[in-house]
């Protein structure tokens, strides 16, 4: 069978398969399968050996940002058409389809497809060339989905009672008026008026959540070069080393850093390397610094991995969905504000004077 007959019978199947789909039966489907990162592309085997497999490889199998050893961002595994039936359940999916009739291409996103918590990525041309061309200009737009899933799944198992430590979600909200959904296992090791330190231990790995939390001023406070500055102060009296003097501190060669809205409140995510000086430890790290309006505070929630023997991008992400867990009680009044106020500019006297009448209660 040459290349085009089998992903013309491969699209063919798809469009059978999505309309069987159709209707709200997420409740009776299956639970996704697969390792977390797994991403199977179902793909002729002639073609994946060519340049379009060759394109798909060098984007979906990239290194991962700001961790001290080389990992892929994903793990790809191909899959001819023929055996896709049985791996229409894994957690991260990409079909492509080569047609001469494909009149413009393209890529689609679709979730839930066949199983629960699914992402199901698209991507057709007309020729191999007309791929590779969309595959790498959308390629940032494909991993952001595939990642975004990743992180959804983690976020929404750690939210449910059987797994989230309460306990701890609990104190956080009552004494310090933010929520972390942590899983079962973690500990607080140090909790004080502006600092907070939660961490799970095991023989294999290390993995730690740090919050602190200080009043906003201006809008300096979210410029990386502050921010890594505030970090160091903080670590260096917060968190001590094994060793006498010792102390966690940044790598500050590799970092990364972004600035965007989540949940509706202006945040910056940082991504880097930690080490102890005066020691030999160090790791991966990711932190996330959030405008909390309603108490005029600048709150950063950072997850950490201490892991020298395994590899470390799994840990990290399971950090990183507890710290994007973060919520404020007082969201309804930070979104008031958000919309009277942009960073940089003066704090409105309305906005002052909600705060004000918030802080009175």
């Amino acid at each position: 069978m040459n290349k085009i007959i089998a992903h013309y019978i491969f699209a063919v199947s798809v469009v059978l398969l999505l309309s069987a789909c159709g209707g709200d039966g997420k409740s009776l489907m299956k639970s996704v399968t697969g390792r977390p990162g797994e991403t199977i592309v179902v793909i002729a085997k002639g073609v994946w050996e060519g340049n379009v497999g060759d394109t798909i490889k060098r984007y979906l199998s990239q290194p991962q940002l700001s961790l001290p050893q080389e990992e892929p961002i994903l793990n790809v595994v191909s899959i001819p058409p023929d055996a896709f039936k049985t791996f229409e359940t894994t957690r991260n999916i990409v079909l492509t389809r080569i047609l001469p009739s494909v009149t413009e291409p393209s890529v689609t996103i679709q979730y839930d497809v066949w199983a629960r918590q699914q992402v199901v990525i698209s991507v057709q041309a007309a020729d191999e060339a007309g791929f590779v061309k969309i595959f790498a200009e959308k390629s940032d737009m494909i991993i952001s989905v595939i990642l975004r899933a990743e992180k959804m799944r983690l976020m929404e198992m750690y939210a449910q009672k059987k797994y989230k430590e309460e306990t701890i979600s609990d104190s956080l909200v009552k004494t310090h008026k933010f929520n972390l959904n942590i899983p079962k296992g973690y500990d607080i090791v140090k909790d004080t008026s502006d600092f907070v330190w939660i961490r799970y231990e095991s023989p294999l790995i290390s993995q730690g959540i740090i919050a602190y939390w200080y009043p906003y001023v201006s809008d300096s406070a979210f410029v990386t070069k502050n921010l890594l500055q505030k970090r160091d102060s903080v670590l260096r009296h917060k968190i001590p080393g094994a060793l006498p003097g010792s102390f966690m501190t940044t790598e500050k060669r590799f970092i990364v850093s972004q600035t965007f809205k989540n949940r509706g409140n202006y945040s910056v995510e940082m991504r880097g390397l930690w080490k102890v000086e005066g020691d030999f430890m160090g790791g991966p790290f990711v932190s996330l610094t959030t405008l909390d309006l309603a108490r005029k505070r600048v709150l950063t929630v950072e997850g950490y991995i201490y892991s020298p023997k395994y590899n470390k991008r799994d840990y990290l992400r399971q950090v990183e969905a507890m710290i994007y867990s973060v919520s404020f009680p007082d969201q309804k009044l930070n979104d008031k504000i958000n919309d009277m106020y942009q960073i940089g500019e003066p704090l409105p006297k309305q906005a002052d004077t909600l705060i004000e009448k918030q802080a009175s209660k």
